[in-house]
Order: C-alpha cells, then structure tokens, then sequence
C-alpha cells in the first residue's frame, strides 16, 4: 500500500480519553510502586489500543454511508496496525511472563469495546451514557496497570477501578454541563442547560455522601477524602458560575491538573 494511499496516521483527537488513559494508568503504577518490563508493555499495549479506537470510529460510522473507498482503506490499515502494535506488546506478557491473570481483565475489556462500538454505531457515543460506558472501560487501565505491576490481580485493583471510574465521571458531568451552559446561552435553551446542571448536580452529592461512608465503612482510607476534594469544589464553583462563557483549552488543562492532583493524592492515600 502507497504512502499516499495510507496517508498520515489517525490519531484520536478525545483529549480527555487520553487524560483518562493516563491517570488510571499512572494511578494504577504508583499504587503499586514500582516500574517493570512489563509494566512498559502494558503501556505500550494501551496506547495502541487507544490510538486504534480513532480508526474503528470511522469504520463503524461509515458502514451503510456512502464513504470513499480510499478513507475506508486507510482506516482499516491504521486500525490493524495499531491492533498490530497492540499484540506485540501483550504477547511477551503470555509468552514469557505467563501473566494469565490478564484474561478476565481481556474478557472486561472487550464487553467495553462492544458497548463502545454499539453506541459508536447508534450515533450515541457523544451521549451521556455513552461518554460513562467509555469512561468506566478506560479506568480499568488502571488495575490492569497494578495487576501487571506486582504480577497478580489483587482486591486492592478493583477499589481502584470504582475510585478511578467514580471520579473521571465526575468531569464528565461538569465538562458536559460547562458545555451545555454555553451552548444554551448561544442557542437560547435555558432547559438543555438547566438538565446538565441538575444532572452535575446529583452526581456530585451523591459523591459527596458515598466516599465518606465508603470511609465510614472501612472500604476506604479517610485520606481518600482529600484526592475528591478538588473535584466537589470545581463542581460547586461551576454550579455557582452566573456567566456562560468558556475557553475550552483552559478548561481542558485544568481538568489535566485535577486529574494529576487526584491520582497523586490517590496514590499517597492508598
């Protein structure tokens, strides 16, 4: 296949999938404190299984329109490629470490995968469910990240995945709400934004009231308070917000700080 017919590398441009991908995997690592072979394998295997999800968009979205042969083909070399990459990095972890453990990590994975795909499908990938689903599949990067780490799966890695999951719903709820108010006050629908408000605003005292008996019942450290801390006060300051404008790229990095201020605080608590 020509240079020109692969054209350049497809590339997800979701930049909070990619927030999401890294946290639960930096979370997942310094959980476990320490950095190994396979730990750099595993790492490798997720991005390219992230990079792939640019191209298997396209494919779903194109099946039954009327789409140029030529992008077709592009996008099913790039998706194999990155699937490619993916292999080759997980392969070691079978072959030579025998890390079977990550079989029933395979099997959650791909139910992610099939969820994502429906809703890719449906057109609902940009709903909220759909936007949840995905957000819950890419936290589990995070206990595979552990399980790899310290060579076994562990109880610990599935307190991790709801803290994970827990939390980068919560910047769901608020980035879609932050959007919303803008998009209402431009279009002039008060009740889209008036839902994604009262949606945010459940979510989070409904966080408010569960990590605190998760604590209260031992299933958590009291220090896990402190890594939500950051999260309920952006929540609260954007409920309070009167003006509607938004500068995305700022909202993006401060969702990037918060995140890295969480999996710190997560890591030195767990």
């Amino acid at each position: 296949m020509s240079e020109r017919t692969i054209g350049r590398p497809i590339v997800p441009r979701e930049h909070g999938a990619w927030a999401v991908l890294y946290g639960a995997f930096l979370a997942g690592l310094g959980v476990a404190g320490r950095v190994t072979l396979p730990v750099i394998l595993l790492l490798g295997a997720v991005t390219c299984l992230a990079l792939a999800n640019g191209p298997m968009v396209l494919l779903l979205r194109s099946a039954g329109s009327r789409v140029p042969v030529k992008e077709c083909g592009r996008a099913f070399f790039w998706f194999f490629a990155y699937a490619a990459g993916a292999v080759m990095c997980l392969a070691p972890l079978l072959a030579l470490y025998h890390m079977t453990f990550l079989f029933p990590f395979a099997m959650v994975t791909a139910c992610f995968l099939v969820l994502r795909a429906f809703f890719v499908r449906q057109g609902d990938d940009r709903s909220l469910p759909g936007e949840l689903i995905g957000t819950a599949g890419l936290a589990l990067v995070g206990p595979t990240a552990h399980a790899v780490a310290v060579n076994g799966a562990q109880p610990i890695g599935a307190l991790l995945w709801l803290l994970l999951t827990l939390y980068f719903a919560g910047g769901v709820f608020y980035v879609r709400m932050r959007i919303r108010l803008m998009l209402a006050q431009r279009k002039g629908a008060p009740t889209v934004s008036k839902r994604a408000r009262g949606s945010c605003l459940i979510y989070h005292v409904l966080l408010l009231v569960l990590i605190p008996a998760l604590a209260a019942a031992n299933v958590v450290p009291w220090a896990v308070l402190l890594a939500f801390a950051p999260a309920l006060w952006r929540a609260a300051a954007g409920l309070r917000r009167q003006d509607a404008t938004l500068n995305l790229r700022r909202l993006g990095w401060s969702e990037v700080g918060l995140t890295v201020a969480f999996v710190l605080i997560l890591i030195v608590s767990l």
